[in-house]
């Protein structure tokens, strides 16, 4: 079994990461204003808990652990971007 800090890293890893797409959204004009919004307040969040990145007080480790989780429930809302597919070239 994985000790606790392995798992504490693993899920900075993937807050991290996360993190990372939403700051693309943010950036991208094909996402909606709200979502884009939406997706910079959480790179904002992930910023101002990242300088406490493995001494954090118990406070900030669950602000991690909650932003991991909000970012993942936001996700499945890109899918408001409706696209449609490419056509083939034939």
């Amino acid at each position: 079994m994985a000790a606790n800090e392995e798992k504490n890293e693993m899920l900075v890893m993937v807050l991290s990461d996360l993190a990372a797409i939403c700051k693309k959204l943010s950036e991208n004009s094909a996402v909606t204003e709200h979502l884009r919004t939406e997706a910079g307040q959480f790179v904002e969040e992930f910023n101002s808990l990242a300088p406490y990145r493995g001494q954090g007080t118990p406070a900030q480790h669950f602000r991690g652990e909650n932003l991991l989780v909000r970012i993942g429930r936001f996700l499945p809302r890109l899918l408001e971007v409706q696209a449609a597919p490419a056509r083939s070239g034939n």
